[in-house]
């Protein structure tokens, strides 16, 4: 049971990147600057345009929102279920485990947070509160990296790696929140728009990269 939920994450990572693909190629189109855009632009739409239930041309948006909310939840219940497990390998420390306890209300917190970005999407209805999750999720995200590098960095069952990138991760989120709070905004024109959908891209990057490198790390352990 606990090599299924370190290894479950594999596929969780997997499902997550094919869903987001088939659910591109079904997007009919428009972005928050020009509305009449046909299909997804990678670096024009933001990944939650996926998940609106009507795209930004107008049109019905139903097959891209399902996939991609879809996806969302569960990558955020794989990633979770993989923490049950990797939390155990911090016991042998004291100052690891509690450092890690602590880290572990932050990740409950930033997985909820997604959750609920996909629950309520960035549609006009529900948008206010679709920003407000996603900015919890990636604040309470880089709190628990902060802290998970901490308990890494006292735990010597870990690797110089493992707290490498772990430490690099916890930058790069900090970059992207920075570039999310006070960059371009992304109404403003294409260019402001470009910016901010790379950064999102890149961050989410990032955070399969990271997770990727956890279960290959954990499964050794």
């Amino acid at each position: 049971m606990g090599n299924f939920r370190i290894k479950q994450t594999f596929w969780g990572i997997g499902v997550f990147i094919v869903l987001n693909i088939v659910s591109m190629i079904f997007y009919p189109g428009g972005t928050i600057i020009d509305k009449d855009t046909e299909g997804y632009l990678f670096f024009y739409n933001f990944l939650s345009n996926l998940g609106e239930i009507t795209a930004r041309n107008g049109k019905n948006n139903f097959i891209s929102s399902i996939l991609f909310n879809s996806s969302l939840v569960l990558l955020s219940i794989s990633i979770l279920l993989f923490y049950t497990k990797f939390f155990q390998f911090f016991n042998l420390n004291k100052k690891s485990y509690n450092m890690i306890r602590i880290a572990l209300i932050f990740l409950l917190s930033s997985i909820v947070s997604f959750i609920c970005v996909a629950l309520f999407t960035a549609d006009e209805t529900s948008f206010d509160l679709h920003v407000f999750f996603v900015k919890l999720a990636f604040r309470s995200l880089f709190l628990f990296t902060i802290l998970q590098s901490i308990a890494i960095y006292f735990n010597p069952q870990m690797s110089n790696r493992l707290l490498f990138v772990s430490t690099i991760f916890s930058l790069s989120v900090l970059f992207f929140i920075l570039i999310m709070d006070y960059g371009p905004n992304p109404f403003e024109n294409n260019s402001s728009l470009f910016i901010q959908v790379t950064a999102q891209k890149v961050i989410v990057f990032c955070i399969l990269l990271n997770t990727y490198f956890q279960v290959k790390e954990a499964v050794k352990l």
